[in-house]
């Protein structure tokens, strides 16, 4: 490289790896099957519920009367009434 590019590369490296750390803190975190301290999934079905304290879908527990438990936070909604 030449004594002219060589900032060029250098803003254009830079910029790239910022780009990238962006784009990595941007995506979604995983959300496991079931938490390996919680086992509540045995005894009731589970599956992906909005909860309103994460505001996001979270695997959930879903009780028999229409509520359901977050998993991630453990906030139960109030179900049928």
């Amino acid at each position: 490289m030449t004594g002219e590019t060589l900032p060029w590369f250098a803003l254009v490296l830079l910029l790239a790896v910022v780009a990238i750390v962006w784009a990595l803190r941007l995506t979604p975190p995983r959300v496991s099957a079931v938490p390996a301290d919680r086992e509540v999934c045995r005894d009731e079905p589970c599956e992906m519920a909005w909860c309103r304290e994460c505001s996001a879908h979270r695997l959930s527990a879903l009780h028999a009367d229409g509520s359901h438990t977050c998993l991630t936070c453990l906030t139960t909604t109030a179900g049928d009434q």
